[in-house]
Order: C-alpha cells, then sequence, then structure tokens
C-alpha cells in the first residue's frame, strides 16, 4: 500500500497566504499543515518512499520543503481546469493499494490506524458525530457500505460526514479509475473524485468507517485554520 496526500489546489479562501504557496504549506503553529500528514502515515509504518505528495499549484514549495528526503512527487498540470477527479485518476500511476487523504484536513493521528485496521479493504472514514452543515461532503450508508457521498444529501437524512481520508484496494480501485476516466472524456471536469465514489457504490463495496469522535477539521478559510490551531495542541502533539 502507498499513500497519496492530494494537494494541487489553489486554496483561494485562504489568500493572502495562498498567494506565494500551496494550501498545504500553511502553518499551523511550528509547521506545514502536510507535514502533519506526512508525520501520521510514518507513524502508522509507512516509510518516505511509500508517501506521494500530488501537487500543482506552486509545488515547487513543497518539493522545496521535503528536499533530501524519498518523499515522491506526482504533477497536476490541470490542477486549475480540473477538479480533483483528475488528481484521482493521476494516483493510477503508482498501482498499488492507497490509501488518499486531502492535504487540506487536519486531524488526530489515530486516524490513521483506525481506518488501516479496518476489516474492509475498500474503506471510508465517516464522521458520524459531527454536526453537518451545507459545506459538508454528506453520505448515506446502507448497513455500512455507501450508497451516497455528496454535498446534496438533505442535512436530516445523511448518516455522517466523508473526512477526506480513503483506503482502496486495487480491484476497487480498477473500476474506479475506469469511472472517472469516462467522466471526465465526457466534460464532467468539474467533478469531485467522490462523485466518483457515488457512481460505482452500486457495483463495489465501500464501507464507511466511524472516526470514533476523533478530532479533526477540514480548513477551507480561516476560521477553519484558527479552529486546527486550538486543536493542535491535542492533534498529533
Amino acid at each position: 500500500m502507498k499513500v497519496v496526500i492530494l494537494a494541487a489546489g489553489v486554496g483561494s479562501r485562504l489568500r493572502p497566504e495562498t498567494e506565494d504557496k500551496p494550501k498545504a504549506m500553511i502553518r499551523i503553529n511550528d509547521k506545514p499543515l502536510v507535514q502533519y500528514q506526512v508525520e501520521s502515515v510514518k507513524k502508522a509504518g509507512f516509510a518516505e518512499k511509500d508517501i506521494h505528495i500530488l501537487g500543482g499549484y506552486k509545488m515547487e514549495r513543497i518539493r522545496e520543503y521535503f528536499e533530501g528526503t524519498d518523499i515522491q512527487f506526482i504533477y497536476n498540470p490541470e490542477y486549475e481546469s480540473m477538479n480533483n477527479i483528475y488528481s484521482f485518476l493521476l494516483t493510477k500511476e503508482i498501482g498499488d493499494d492507497l490509501l488518499l487523504i486531502n492535504s487540506d484536513d487536519f486531524y488526530d493521528e489515530r486516524m490513521i490506524p483506525l481506518i488501516l485496521k479496518a476489516e474492509a479493504r475498500t474503506a471510508i472514514l465517516v464522521d458520524q458525530q459531527k454536526e453537518l452543515t451545507e459545506e459538508s461532503m454528506r453520505v448515506k450508508l446502507d448497513n455500512g457500505r455507501l450508497r451516497l457521498v455528496n454535498k446534496k444529501i438533505a442535512l436530516d437524512e445523511a448518516d455522517g460526514e466523508y473526512i477526506g481520508i480513503s483506503k482502496l484496494a486495487k480491484p476497487e480501485l480498477e473500476i474506479l479509475y475506469k469511472t472517472a476516466d469516462v467522466m471526465i472524456k465526457n466534460g464532467e471536469t468539474d467533478a469531485w473524485y467522490e462523485n466518483v465514489y457515488e457512481a460505482c457504490a452500486n457495483d463495489i463495496d465501500i464501507i464507511g468507517v466511524d472516526t470514533k469522535g476523533y478530532p479533526w477539521i477540514e480548513i477551507d478559510d480561516f476560521n477553519d485554520l484558527d479552529t486546527a490551531k486550538k486543536l493542535a495542541s491535542s492533534v498529533l502533539s
């Protein structure tokens, strides 16, 4: 299994902080966000050579930061013209099972072994405790199996929020990649990779794993950034 951290986005809601660097390089107290993610997977047993950072916007800043390490890099040249469905498709070149992490996630490091140890070979982390908002990537489960994942599910009908961490086995990835490729060729370049999960939900088993209330936040704006800084004393300390 390899790790992929998706870090190609611009992070426009965090300007001017992201004028000269990608969101993944925003500092949470003493280090960049992506460094916390790298540390969390290393503590879970991954070697640096097994960690891939998929970048686009200002990617050179990430490369510079990790210079001298064995961390791998994948460049997305279409980061401005396509949504992260294309970043997801680019992970096909790795050719292995994946632990997929959104680079704007700040999370308790216990999240990683939680999903790795889950019995299901293909799974997503779902927060079933957090109060949902219109921004939440809502999830609908059927006996634990993913049926829907989008931001349109009624708040009172959702079973939780997908937090942006997935464990994906090669047999399921083959189907997911084929679907992503078809969607892009059909012009769905503004789609999220979660749309691919939903499109394949009837064909493959994607199991929702509960986060057990461990703290996390998706950093989209400065309010989220402030929350992450407050969490930092208890997350990955």
